[in-house]
């Protein structure tokens, strides 16, 4: 009578070798994601950034001719920064554009606005905390 079936040695090393390649394979798919979430962020800032762009055009009577470049103080309120929830709430950043996991962190943030004389220059600025 022959025994159909695999031996405890063959099934034994057959888990080995798939330990082995999920082993070495898992490191470079998170290392995938990692880049793609930073890729992610990379682009929403670039909305932000285009978006204040939009406004500062729209709105060139009222925002500053010129503004100091050497300031290093954040101040929420003034003419030179615009926050990605202003931007929103224009409607110059569709609000679903917003990555969803980072929705409450990146409405904080802001696009600072500074002028050299010559043009305007859009910085975006990542502000820690939460909501």
């Amino acid at each position: 009578m022959k025994n159909k079936g695999f031996t405890l040695t063959e099934l034994l090393g057959t888990i080995v070798i798939l330990a082995i390649i999920a082993l070495v394979a898992f490191p470079a798919v998170l290392g995938l994601l990692n880049n793609s979430q930073d890729e992610t962020d990379e682009a929403l800032q670039n909305f932000a950034i285009a978006g204040a762009r939009s406004y500062v055009n729209d709105n060139m009577d009222s925002f500053p001719k010129a503004l100091s470049t050497s300031s290093s103080v954040r101040s929420y309120g003034s003419a030179g920064n615009l926050t990605v929830q202003k931007l929103v709430d224009e409607g110059y950043i569709s609000d679903t554009t917003i990555d969803s996991t980072k929705n409450c962190e990146m409405l904080n943030d802001y696009v600072k606005v500074t002028s050299d004389s010559k043009k305007y220059l859009f910085e975006y600025v990542e502000v820690d905390g939460g909501c």
